[in-house]
Parts: C-alpha cells; structure tokens; sequence
C-alpha cells in the first residue's frame, strides 16, 4: 500500500503537471472545439522505472469566469486493483468533519483530509468496487465538506460522461494542448461576457437615477 501510494503521488503530479500547458487549464473540463469543455477526461502517464501505468480519469468544477472551485479524480495504476478517489477544494475549509462522497441517493463515505496546499486541500479514499461501479451508472457525484462558519459546502460532478471517459483512451499530448487553449479561450469570453453584462446593468442604474 505504501508503495501505491508513493507512486500515486509522484505519478500524479507528473500527470497534472503535463496537463497543465496553458495557465486555466482544467484538468478535469472536456476537449476542443467541437465538444463542450465541461465532463471528464482520462490522462496516462508510464513510469518507465517501476513498469507501470498511471491513469486518472478527474473532472474539475470552475466559476463562469474560470475560478478553480474544486476536482474529483479516480487513480488507477496498471497491475493494482485498488483505485484511489483524490478530491482537491478550495482552502478555509474546517479540516476536521472532512469531506463526504455520495453518488445519487446512495449512503455517503466519508474521507479525510491529507493535506492542505496553497491551492486547496486534498483528501484521499481508497475507492471500492461498489462505488466505482456506482460512479459509471450514477448520474451525480457531491463531495460535501465544511466551511469555517461550520456551513455546508457541496460540490456536485454530473456523472454523464465519466464511464465513457474511464474506459475510453486517455488523452494525447496534442488534444491536452488543444484542450487547454479553448478551454482558456471560453474562460476568456465568458469573463468579457460577464464583464458586459455588468457595464450594462450599471449603464441602466445611472440612467434611472
């Protein structure tokens, strides 16, 4: 288990790093141009030293204007059949509740948190069989923590495309390129958009005054 989860770790930030080629980059937001950048994607990475294959199959929530709001991955390594749930949000959560998953209506798992980065916190589970399975004919997946006015916070991840996304082939290097550059092409609109919108709404203001 400690080496899974030493492997894990290191693979994955070669992975996130990799995907990471353009700044905006969602790591877990859908491809190119003809498709929406919202749902899963699956990244590969080989480490050529143990003989095995990282995959993480993650979608990653952002704001209208393309703030990070939180992430939910599976990690699968060639050889292994445990799988590893990873769940990155946002920093000023109350660390000690931790975070609850729950696919649908089903009874929620509780996690931990491992640690805290200046981009968020992260929590970690060892993902059943009954959940993964539950993932690829759920149709949402909330992960619930707490925020420091001891409020609820949920984060939902529609579950539509994560099965297609797992057992289809991962990424290339050139469709993450493409992908991150629309995907920081739509953050841009989006925000030009929400910024009109609000020149707009303080252009009626003034003419009612």
């Amino acid at each position: 288990m400690a080496f899974l989860k030493g492997l894990v770790k290191r693979l994955c930030m070669t992975v996130v790093t990799a995907a990471a080629t353009l700044p905006g980059m969602a790591v877990g937001s859908a491809l190119a141009a003809d498709t929406p950048t919202d749902g899963w994607i699956k990244i590969c990475q080989k480490d050529e030293k143990a003989k095995k294959e990282l995959c993480q199959t993650a979608y990653e929530l952002r704001t209208p204007d393309g703030q990070f709001l939180a992430t939910f991955m599976v990690l699968e390594l060639s050889g292994e059949a445990r799988r590893i749930a990873r769940m990155i949000v946002p920093t000023g959560m109350l660390l000690q509740p931790g975070i609850k998953v729950q696919i649908d209506q089903n009874k929620p798992e509780e996690a931990k948190y491992a640690f805290c980065a200046p981009d968020g916190c992260i929590s970690e589970m060892l993902l059943s069989d009954a959940t993964f399975a539950a993932m690829k004919k759920g149709k949402t997946l909330a992960i619930g923590t707490t925020g420091q006015a001891a409020n609820p916070v949920s984060f939902n991840f529609g579950l539509d495309s994560f099965k297609a996304a797992n057992e289809g082939k991962p990424l290339e290097p050139d469709e993450i390129k493409k992908r991150a550059q629309a995907i920081v092409s739509e953050i841009q609109q989006k925000r030009k958009t929400l910024e009109e919108q609000l020149k707009d709404a303080q252009h009626k203001a003034q003419q009612t005054e």
